[in-house]
This record gives structure tokens, C-alpha cells and sequence, in this order.
């Protein structure tokens, strides 16, 4: 895969309502949009380790798009 962008690196907390999920970046919570509206089971574990992109697109309703879960020492591209 290639990104445009780079990636910031953080903790999973939770999904909710197919589309959003939270992610802890540092001392910081984010809510990011999950493109994946499947159930993606085994994957959304709390604390698995995830990379978001950031767009800074003003009507965009979250400035954050979920990329990568990394799940045990796999890399599992969800957009």
C-alpha cells in the first residue's frame, strides 16, 4: 500500500456505530472514521496498536481515517 500521507501511530480504545472509532495518540483521544463498515472481528481488540491518517479537509465531519490494525505481529489494511 501506499499512503500520500503519513501515518500517526496509536492505541485502539473502541468502535461504535460502524463508522467511528477512538484512538488514544499519546496523552490525546481521537475519534477517527472507519472506512470498514464489516464487522471485523478479531481485530478490534482494545489496544491493538493502529495508524490514522489525518485530513484537514474543512467539510469533512472527523479529521482522522483509520488505515492499519496491527493485530499480534500482523499488519491489516482496513481501508
Amino acid at each position: 500500500m501506499k499512503f500520500t500521507k503519513t501515518l500517526i501511530k496509536g492505541k485502539l480504545i473502541k468502535r461504535y456505530k460502524r463508522f467511528f472509532i477512538d484512538i488514544k495518540l499519546d496523552e490525546e483521544i481521537v475519534t477517527a472514521h472507519c472506512p470498514n463498515t464489516g464487522s471485523m472481528k478479531g481485530l478490534l481488540d482494545e489496544g491493538n496498536e493502529v495508524f490514522i491518517s489525518k485530513n484537514d479537509d474543512p467539510k469533512r465531519k472527523l479529521k482522522y481515517t483509520l488505515e492499519i490494525i496491527k493485530v499480534k505481529k500482523n499488519l491489516v489494511g482496513v481501508n
